[in-house]
């Protein structure tokens, strides 16, 4: 199984010396980071003192695995740096103009399950239609009003290519697991700050994790709409199609500030889900550790995936029922072409020949790209072991109906 190359391996021990000193560069680093975002954005740090400390929080997690590699610690750095000067530049935009807060952000589709159940094409699917819209990748790493001139744009797309390019180049079977392009629609978690299922990609951080479990999202979200927003403003209204695992964590938080979304929730037999996202996980840690204990990385994901399902449930009880539509795996990859017309129906959504012509497209991608391969043993994990921790999700996915062809 191919992950970080021999060149970042070598690269990672050559200058393990650097990042030894890291826990005690975390202040340094973040008023650094602090002073450059300014410098960049015009924009004042003073009213963002607390989303600032919670950035520190994060560094310094990062900083205290004994793992961490110096890639990762550059990574990490650099990602940490892009969120600031992000968070100004929203709150910079808002404030010349603060007539984009009015913009309306209407019914939003909100695509979220467990990785590897199809979000990515549910995503893709469902952002087709021409009244609807996806943020696409470079607008979630550097968002700017959607009247923005064509050049500040051009910049932006070139620098979320490079940052993809060095991704692919470091860790090349990376693309075959979750291939990205600056200028196609991508998972929310690159926007909303503080979710452990991004962060956790870096390594354990078990610190980090029972901080985000006591976290309230609410602002984090708020923070989100705002950017859809400055991403509509002077631009065609259109409804927009957002899509992440990480929802699962903090579905409260989405619908008290999208109160009209509508969410689409995937389900798969977690046994299977299990393996591949464990794969996935390891890719990342690949890079961001200098040593990897699989049988961690097991438990680690074990541990965030049924905490995500938990979570969700009980979301679930306190929702409106208007909100929630679940979609089963094998409907939705198995049957598409009889299951995705009713879910389409059941959005408000056309159903017409682009379309039809989207799902045929869609489709036909993962048997001309998709060459990952995982096995649970890898991870010290049993397939009774994740059905156990899953209680009865395993069965409530295995009944779950097709969505009917009529309403």
């Amino acid at each position: 199984m191919g992950h970080a190359t021999l060149t970042v391996k070598a690269v990672n021990a050559l200058f393990t010396p650097l990042v030894r000193g890291r826990r005690g560069k975390v202040d340094a680093e973040i008023e650094r980071m602090v002073a450059a975002a300014e410098a960049q954005t015009g924009a004042s740090a003073a009213p963002h003192r607390e989303y600032i400390e919670d950035c520190r929080f994060i560094l310094g997690c990062y900083a205290d695995e004994e793992e961490a590699s110096f890639l990762g610690w550059t990574a990490i750095r650099g990602d940490v740096q892009r969120r600031i000067t992000n968070r100004l530049r929203v709150a910079k935009a808002i404030a010349d103009r603060p007539e984009i807060e009015a913009e309306p952000i209407t019914a939003p589709i909100v695509v979220t399950g467990l990785p590897r159940t199809a979000t990515t094409l549910a995503h893709n699917l469902l952002a087709g239609p021409e009244g609807n819209r996806a943020p696409l990748f470079w607008e979630l790493f550097d968002t700017l009003p959607g009247d923005a001139d064509q050049a500040t744009r051009d910049a932006s797309i070139a620098a979320t290519r490079k940052w993809v390019a060095s991704m692919n180049k470091a860790v090349p079977v990376f693309p075959d697991i979750h291939s990205m392009d600056a200028l196609r629609p991508e998972e929310c978690v690159f926007l909303l700050p503080f979710h452990s299922f991004l962060w956790n990609m870096t390594g354990p951080l078990k610190r980090y994790r029972a901080w985000c479990a006591e976290r309230d999202y609410t602002e984090d979200y708020r923070y989100f709409k705002q950017a859809l927003q400055i991403l509509q403003f002077g631009r065609e209204r259109k409804r927009w199609v957002l899509k992440s695992p990480c929802h699962l964590w903090s579905m409260d938080a989405l619908v008290k500030i999208f109160p009209d979304a509508k969410v689409v929730w995937t389900h798969r037999d977690p046994v299977t889900v299990m393996g591949s996202y464990c794969s996935l996980v390891e890719v990342g840690w690949s890079v961001y550790r200098r040593r990897l204990d699989l049988e961690e990385l097991g438990e680690t994901c074990l541990s965030m995936l049924t905490e995500a399902i938990a979570s969700a449930r009980e979301s679930r009880l306190r929702l409106g029922g208007d909100n929630v539509i679940d979609v089963g795996y094998p409907h939705l990859a198995g049957d598409a072409r009889n299951q995705v017309p009713p879910l389409f129906h059941r959005l408000g959504l056309p159903w017409g020949r682009a379309e039809v012509d989207n799902l045929e497209y869609l489709l036909d991608l993962p048997t001309r790209r998709r060459k990952h391969e995982y096995t649970l043993s890898r991870y010290g994990l049993t397939p009774a072991e994740v059905e156990t921790a899953f209680g009865d999700y395993p069965a409530l996915v295995a009944n779950l109906p097709a969505l009917p062809k009529k309403y």
